[in-house]
């Protein structure tokens, strides 16, 4: 399996050779932690990261945010999805409509910072909103000019009573031309037909392109077919990261990490040869198999945006050893000095925990600042969804 930081060695040397060429660029340094109500420092030993409480990482190289909160961040805890997301599918039948739901059909949480999950069915055979698509989704403007990049993370799995069967089609994000997933030209990851047929078998990832803007073979000579990932149908909960650079040159890339460490898709190549400037990114998508009532799949925590500048808390000091990554959600973001929202996810109280800041390229801090996990916190209100989003 590929190892996590390798990335960097294939996707970003173009990159990193140009910014050497003209200056020294020093990755991200966390020097302190501090709980941003009591100004009280937290470390492994003193103090603890409450979730949802709001703590403020000092250091250095953090770079540049324009919007410090995310596109999207949906941990299920407003009162509609479709207060979060551009749209939501399928919205045509409410008993399989995508919404929050409390936990159904023996399907657990994936960790106990959450009270419900983002849930819905291929249910129905009523076209790309009625069943066909179980996914939720943001429209935006590309910039001026490329590259431009997109960071998103979500937790997901399948009904343990899936039904299997045709090719087992089964697309997990997609990136399209337009103002709906999947309208015009577009690409999208998932698993390769026939695969997963069972609860037992193993899914090959891949990403696949509908509108001629991916290479295949990229360029590091490898075709679309990468690494085998988690079955969304053996009963477990994965989660998932995907970091974009999206141009119509040669140095793009599509990284697809599950689980922290296990890089399932490393695809280096140009990622947007399409024509005009509206753009959707959804998470989820299509299945092969519509109108089966059992065919629920669900998703928890989904973060969002149009920069790889983000915040994660990990179970290794280092990062590609990791097993746990959660995805924090920033609400202040300064060159040398970040607040963010405590999202513990699947820490559990008093485990050691270690800091990561990416910054706008996606390096980040060499070592995990080590921190320790505390409780649950009510009172701490929910970051606002940002609107009227400009992507730069």
């Amino acid at each position: 399996m590929a190892q996590r930081d390798s990335f960097f060695g294939a996707a970003a040397a173009a990159c990193l050779l140009a910014a050497a060429s003209q200056t020294v660029i020093a990755a991200p340094n966390i020097s302190q932690v501090t709980s941003t109500l009591d100004q009280k420092t937290l470390s492994a030993t003193a103090g603890a990261l409450n979730h949802k409480s709001t703590i403020t990482i000092s250091g250095a190289g953090f770079g540049t945010k324009a919007t410090a909160a995310p596109l999207a961040w949906d941990d299920a805890s407003g009162t509609a999805v479709t207060s979060t997301w551009d749209g939501a599918w399928p919205n045509k039948i409410s008993q399989y409509n995508i919404a929050y739901r409390a936990p159904q059909r023996g399907i657990s949480l994936p960790h106990t910072h959450i009270t419900r999950y983002i849930a819905g069915a291929h249910g129905e055979k009523q076209g790309a909103d009625g069943g066909a698509n179980v996914m939720v989704f943001k429209s935006f403007t590309l910039p001026a000019a490329f590259p431009y990049y997109v960071y998103a993370s979500w937790y997901q799995r399948a009904d343990n009573a899936w039904v299997f069967g045709g090719d087992n089609n089964f697309k997990t994000f997609d990136y399209s031309v337009g103002n709906e997933p999947y309208a015009n030209s577009n690409w999208y990851t998932g698993y390769g037909p026939p695969h997963p047929g069972s609860t037992t078998d193993s899914p090959q990832w891949g990403p696949n392109d509908d509108g001629k803007s991916l290479m295949n073979p990229d360029m590091n000579g490898h075709s679309f077919w990468w690494n085998h990932g988690v079955n969304p149908m053996s009963g477990k909960w994965s989660k998932v990261e995907v970091e974009l650079k999206l141009t119509d040159q040669n140095d793009g890339f599509i990284r697809v990490t599950e689980n922290g460490s296990n890089v399932v898709i490393n695809y280096v190549g140009p990622t947007d040869k399409y024509a005009g400037k509206a753009r959707t990114i959804g998470i989820g998508g299509y299945a092969r198999m519509t109108g089966q009532p059992n065919n629920w799949r669900y998703y928890a925590d989904i973060y969002l945006d149009t920069t790889l500048a983000h915040v994660v808390l990990a179970n290794n000091a280092d990062l590609s050893k990791a097993t746990i990554v959660e995805t924090q959600v920033p609400v202040r973001w300064a060159d040398g000095s970040i607040d963010t929202v405590v999202n513990l996810g699947q820490f559990a109280e008093g485990q050691t925990a270690y800091l990561f800041v990416f910054d706008p390229t996606g390096a980040h801090n060499d070592k995990g600042f080590a921190v320790k996990a505390g409780t649950g916190v009510t009172s701490a209100p929910e970051p606002n969804a940002p609107t009227n989003v400009i992507v730069h």
